[in-house]
């Protein structure tokens, strides 16, 4: 495989990180601008959400590289079995995100008489916490679905 097509393949593995992680804030931000869920003034964490988005997605084209790297070394491994790995991480990172959000909304909903702002730090915490771990299983998830390749033993 040539150097280009990995650089390729990899800026394409970030993009698609860099859009299952920001399209529910690009639906929040259409709504907003349509007036259908009221004033949206008060996102003060919208630049950190979308830079950790921007992060996360140059970690994946990282990660991708390395692994089109590693299947130009490996008897066992093709493109396709990267790819496969990039398809479940982003189906985990997907779904560890929901469950974090159901967890987060849960805390949330059993005192629905304070504040939000009261509670800023709760969910700021609850929001990073979620997103490291989402991000560990899923990435702990593609590299056991590539496994270890075997090395030589030294004759």
């Amino acid at each position: 495989m040539s150097p280009t097509s990995m650089r390729l393949q990899a800026a394409a593995a970030g993009v698609g990180v860099l859009l299952v992680d920001v399209w529910p804030v690009l639906l929040i931000w259409r709504a907003g601008a349509s007036g259908s869920v009221g004033d949206l003034s008060e996102v003060r964490m919208l630049g950190v959400g979308l830079a950790t988005s921007t992060c996360l997605a140059l970690l994946a084209a990282w990660l991708m590289s390395r692994a089109l790297v590693r299947t130009e070394a490996s008897p066992r491994l093709v493109a396709a079995d990267v790819w496969g790995a990039y398809a479940l991480a982003i189906g985990v990172y997907t779904l560890a995100l929901t469950l974090t959000s159901g967890l987060m909304y849960l805390l949330l909903l059993t005192d629905e008489n304070q504040s939000l702002r009261s509670r800023f730090w709760l969910i700021v915490t609850l929001w990073v916490a979620g997103r490291v771990t989402a991000v560990l299983v899923s990435v702990g998830s593609a590299s056991a679905l590539l496994g270890r390749d075997p090395q030589p033993s030294p004759t």
